[in-house]
């Protein structure tokens, strides 16, 4: 019964990854916790917690469907090209970060996976990149105090 649906098989295995993941989170240093500041323990936490939240909704969602096959039918030429550029663009990204700096390469990494996943609006792509760069930055270098990779012209 677990087996026929692959909806079951997928929330099982997002269950034991986010109980490996509290698993090992939860031996990292809480040292930082006496002085109310964020630990390096809360954010891995968080996501673990989510992550099981998010497999057990997967699980029951796959006890309640009926069994259906794993793949209806085979995906469309373009949609894997895109997929396999997709992944070459993140590669590309982690390669490129450290060398031209945080603002550059995801204002570059946004506009081009954004076209790439089919958003045809210039200006909605702009406004997306603009506004993620901006909370990333602020997020870690505002309000966490983490220096994001700096390029050669100081930005």
């Amino acid at each position: 019964m677990l087996t026929k649906n692959p909806s079951t098989i997928l929330g099982s295995g997002l269950i034991l990854f986010s109980g490996g993941v509290l698993y090992l989170v939860s031996r990292f240093s809480t040292a930082a916790e006496e002085f109310r500041a964020l630990s390096p323990k809360f954010f891995p936490d968080l996501l673990g917690w989510a992550l099981l939240f998010l497999g057990g909704v997967i699980f029951v969602q796959g006890m309640r469907r009926p069994p259906a096959p794993v793949f209806r039918e085979r995906p469309e030429r373009g949609a894997v090209v895109r997929a396999i550029l997709f992944i070459l663009l993140v590669g590309l990204y982690l390669r490129f970060l450290p060398v031209i700096g945080f603002f550059s390469v995801t204002a570059l990494f946004m506009l081009l996976s954004q076209a790439l996943l089919g958003e045809k609006s210039i200006v909605m792509n702009l406004l997306r990149t603009g506004v993620f760069v901006f909370l990333v930055n602020y997020l870690f270098s505002g309000l966490l105090h983490v220096p994001l990779p700096l390029g050669p012209w100081g930005f």
